[in-house]
């Protein structure tokens, strides 16, 4: 009997032990409650800043993706490039964001999304299967690369005047931003020709013997070309291979040669440049963009100072008048008015 009583307390005292311990697990949940003010403070913020939320997501889509590769989760099931881009921008807008599809790279494992939102360029990458995406892959072997962030335009400022104004058009060859800007311009070169101090250069990267641009190898083979161009052959020729490369070779420049024949450049010439002196070239390209700090495609500069009718894109009178106000006198071509679209936006993309 005395043990039997001994048994009866002995579970009064557990169970009285237990209801305390449930009593501060409530406490201690209600009092880790955030404080409503503080929710509302953050869901402000992403409100005013609806990335801060895609963020998030795609912190989580990247986690997601990673876990599924290593799993084999992906499916196998292979959709188009334009379905790709129509789920992504989709997406976007599910977050606030009012993201433009600008083009869809099949890059062989994935797609490359390039978008463009709030006049800046980016990309991600997508399963081919279009269930999920993240910014950035990671080799397993050489170094990444870091892409390049957009610069912000900057505000208008007084450009000075000169006697031959120099104009400095800052680009990477595959840059869908930069290839408007190169096709806007053209007109305006033609133009003015020999009145202005030309000067066409590419963003890129250095280190060491490795040379870098913000969309690949590819990318970087082809400015190493056009600059071989440029110097072998000079600006007339120049333009002709950039604009027939623009508007024929894709984002690959798989018909080099054929741009090359056309513009009437001897194609060994161009691939011995490229071999013996790509790399010093593109080294003098780094160090030009590095002094000019150009880091977005397009950035255009006329007498040291940021132009922001770069971004009025297919509107090359924008072009002409901004270069034409920094001449001292100007010459009787600023008169000419160029045709084009007069409905060029100077929120404009780069990348």
């Amino acid at each position: 009997m005395e043990e039997e009583q001994t048994d009866k307390t002995d579970k009064k005292e557990e169970s009285s032990e237990e209801k305390q311990e449930d009593k501060q697990e409530t406490e201690m949940s209600i009092d880790n409650e955030p404080d409503k003010s503080e929710v509302s403070k953050a869901a402000e913020k992403v409100k005013q800043n609806p990335w801060m939320l895609a963020s998030i997501i795609l912190g989580i889509a990247v986690i997601v993706l990673l876990f599924m590769n290593l799993r084999g989760g992906i499916t196998g099931n292979v959709i188009a490039g334009e379905d790709a881009g129509k789920i992504f921008v989709d997406f976007a807008e599910s977050q606030g964001v009012n993201a433009e599809l600008v083009e869809v790279n099949d890059e062989g494992s994935f797609y490359e999304v390039v978008y463009s939102a709030d006049g800046r360029a980016s990309s991600f990458y997508m399963t081919k299967d279009g269930k999920y995406f993240t910014q950035a892959f990671i080799p397993l072997t050489g170094q990444a690369t870091q892409p390049t962030q957009p610069t912000q335009p900057q505000q208008p400022t007084d450009i000075p005047k000169s006697d031959k104004p120099i104009v400095e058009l800052f680009v990477m060859s595959f840059c869908p931003f930069g290839n408007r800007a190169e096709n806007t311009m053209l007109p305006v070169y033609n133009l003015l020709k020999d009145k202005v101090d030309w000067n066409i250069n590419y963003i890129v990267s250095v280190s060491g013997d490795a040379v870098r641009s913000l969309h690949g190898q590819p990318e970087t083979d082809q400015n190493i070309r056009e600059v071989c161009v440029k110097k072998e052959y000079g600006l007339d020729k120049f333009w002709e291979f950039v604009i027939y490369v623009n508007e024929n070779c894709g984002r690959d420049g798989s018909c080099w040669e054929d741009a090359a024949k056309e513009a009437g450049a001897d194609v060994n010439k161009i691939q011995s440049c490229f071999d013996e002196e790509g790399l010093e070239l593109m080294k003098t390209e780094a160090q030009i963009s590095d002094e000019a700090g150009a880091s977005g495609s397009p950035t255009l500069i006329i007498n040291g100072v940021n132009s922001r009718e770069v971004y009025q894109y297919e509107n090359p009178e924008a072009y002409k008048q901004a270069i034409c106000s920094a001449f001292n006198e100007q010459p009787n071509e600023c008169r000419e008015v160029l045709e084009g679209s007069t409905s060029g936006s100077s929120s404009g993309g780069q990348c």
